[in-house]
């Protein structure tokens, strides 16, 4: 059993020997009397004297270096994969739709490779700026969904604030959108050379040919025809898709061959005749369970705009044509 060996006193306490021969200073002080004996992780009586300066400020809440380090890396904020994983089901509780639910995690992930083992109460602006021109394209997407991945942390979990903060001083780039300058929407003729135009087209994977398939694009001349006949909204059609509507037929002949009834994204019940083209269309994505992801689609509609000889369609505006068309016919 060691025994200590006295060495000196100095203006808090006393001294040791440590095992490698260098001094250790105990603090040994009494305060409103309560004795306080504290072993400092002072490399010198200089350092020794200062710790014993913050002792003095505040005994009760006095700590060593050694555990105001350890406190901190316990509290300590990461973007990690468990984090990154409760603020995506928080906006799932709150009704976000998957498609973009899926789209910030995309952007999360960037984040929490680029800041992995970091943690986000020490990291600063200038951190968060090198870090987004790693990438050259979505800098406004990156920039929102760490934002608000953030004050999710500081609203929610109550983890950061907003001192610590540094994604409150990031500015989301306030650009004209091109799509803004651009005249909107598409002529009949041009969706009808679109829909002609998507065919499906054979592949392999890796050259195999017991794997042969064909490309299944009849979900996707669906989506367009939706768009085009009701104007509805993409996460409309996507709910329509997964039997979140009541579809209904009308018994009488006519030109109407059902309603649909669904929750606008406006939150107010929304009622749309079909014709049966689309009464077709929606049959059978409802068979299907749910619509092409974007992806597809926009795979599939960059095929056939260079097929057709077509500028690239975006189904996004089909509702700026929707309108038109139904002022114009």
């Amino acid at each position: 059993m060691s025994t200590k060996v006295w060495i000196g006193k100095w203006k808090g306490g006393r001294m040791f020997a440590g095992k490698d021969g260098r001094p250790v200073y105990v603090l040994r002080k009494m305060i409103n009397g309560r004795n306080y004996t504290i072993h400092l992780d002072a490399r010198s009586e200089a350092e020794a004297e200062a710790e014993l300066a913050l002792f003095v400020r505040d005994p009760e809440g006095y700590r060593t270096r050694g555990e105001a380090q350890k406190i901190k890396n316990e509290s300590a904020v990461y973007m990690d994969a468990a984090a990154v994983a409760r603020y995506l089901e928080h906006m799932r509780s709150k009704g976000t739709t998957e498609r973009y639910a899926k789209n910030v995690g995309f952007y999360l992930a960037g984040w929490a490779d680029g800041l992995a083992g970091r943690d986000l109460r020490t990291v600063t602006l200038q951190d968060l700026l090198r870090e987004l021109k790693k990438h050259k394209t979505a800098r406004k997407n990156r920039i929102t969904a760490l934002k608000s991945f953030c004050a999710w942390l500081r609203e929610v979990e109550g983890a950061l604030t907003a001192g610590e903060d540094a994604s409150i001083s990031l500015k989301i780039p306030v650009a004209r959108p091109e799509k803004s300058v651009r005249e909107k929407g598409y002529s009949i003729e041009t969706i009808e050379r679109l829909y002609r135009a998507i065919t499906g087209w054979e592949f392999s994977n890796f050259n195999r040919e017991e794997t042969r398939q064909r490309t299944d694009v009849q979900c996707v001349r669906d989506v367009l025809c939706i768009h085009a006949k009701t104007g509805m909204h993409g996460t409309e059609i996507e709910r329509l898709a997964r039997g979140e509507a009541t579809l209904s037929l009308v018994a009488e002949p006519g030109e109407i061959a059902a309603t649909v009834t669904f929750i606008h994204k406006s939150g107010q019940v929304h009622r749309q005749s079909i014709d049966r083209q689309t009464l077709g269309a929606v049959q059978r994505l409802q068979a299907r369970g749910a619509a092409p992801v974007d992806s597809h689609i926009r795979r599939v509609v960059r095929r056939a705009c260079k097929v057709a000889r077509l500028p690239l369609v975006r189904f996004g505006e089909l509702r700026h044509s929707f309108v038109t068309w139904a002022s114009e016919c």
